[in-house]
């Protein structure tokens, strides 16, 4: 279902009942990540998952400062306005966790739980994220010359991902395809707009959030483990989980433990 938010439209799927759980998808992705997990959380919980902007079936604006933390943040608390809900549990992965970690920071009172799988606050120094914002600027301008089949042999190809060439080949296909059903310009704009390099540093500010959080990394994704580990030292209630035999992609790489996990951490923190 489409939902205009502040001028911009945004693909929402809905399923089940319960208290809700809004899911954020990773860079190249949509809310068809969740599709293995549906019939497992749907049976206790309202799942609310989003396209975000550049992705699956939602809008690709022109302005990639459309794309921004701020901005996102607004559109998804004016979705929960218009599906009348008052607090959730949230879950995102990678790109995802870090726009669920800067709406939570963002609008902490809408936020009941956070699950970030494979995410970060940010880069702490200024001259890291202007390095990271070149890096991306140079790949936006190259998905846009080269178009989506080359992206996706690029992305696919690319280190944080060596752990997915131990699954089977069907699984494989089905995330490349997955890749290659993208908008070359919106991954290009969204790569702009809300990158890690333009993305605001949390780490000074996790100390101040008061929500229970749970960090999933895969044990071969030794930069996330070592970023989860650190966030964990720094929350002043949080969880962590370093899943075996995964990498970047948890929920691909191990998708029972990881359905365990997040059922186990929701479940012991209900709303009522």
């Amino acid at each position: 279902m489409k939902y205009n938010l502040r001028g911009v439209d945004y693909e929402v799927k809905v399923a089940g009942s319960g208290e809700p759980l809004l899911l954020i998808h990773g860079f190249s992705g949509s809310c068809r990540q969740w599709e293995p997990f549906v019939e497992s959380w749907s049976a206790q919980y309202q799942l609310i998952m989003v396209d975000m902007l550049g992705h699956g079936g939602s809008a690709a604006p022109k302005q990639a400062e459309r794309y921004g933390t701020e901005e996102v943040a607004q559109d998804l608390a004016v979705l929960l306005h218009h599906l009348r809900l008052e607090k959730v549990h949230l879950l995102g992965y990678s790109m995802g966790g870090r726009i669920a970690l800067s709406f939570t920071m963002q609008y902490p009172q809408l936020i009941h739980s956070l699950v970030l799988e494979s995410s970060s606050p940010g880069l702490e120094h200024e001259e890291e994220r202007q390095a990271r914002r070149a890096s991306d600027q140079a790949l936006a301008a190259r998905i846009e010359q080269q178009g989506i089949d080359w992206f996706a042999d690029y992305w696919g190809a690319i280190p944080l991902f060596e752990s997915l060439r131990r699954l089977p080949k069907q699984t494989q296909e089905r995330l490349d395809q997955a890749r290659r059903r993208n908008n070359p310009w919106g991954l290009a704009q969204s790569l702009r707009g809300i990158g890690t390099g333009q993305q605001p540093s949390w780490w000074h500010r996790l100390g101040d959030l008061h929500i229970p959080a749970l960090l999933i990394a895969g044990e071969l994704d030794h930069k996330y483990c070592s970023i989860a580990q650190r966030m964990k030292r720094k929350l002043t209630d949080a969880q962590l989980e370093i899943v075996p035999q995964a990498g970047h992609n948890v929920h691909v790489e191990q998708p029972v433990l990881f359905d365990t996990i997040v059922k186990r951490f929701l479940d012991q923190r209900r709303m009522v």
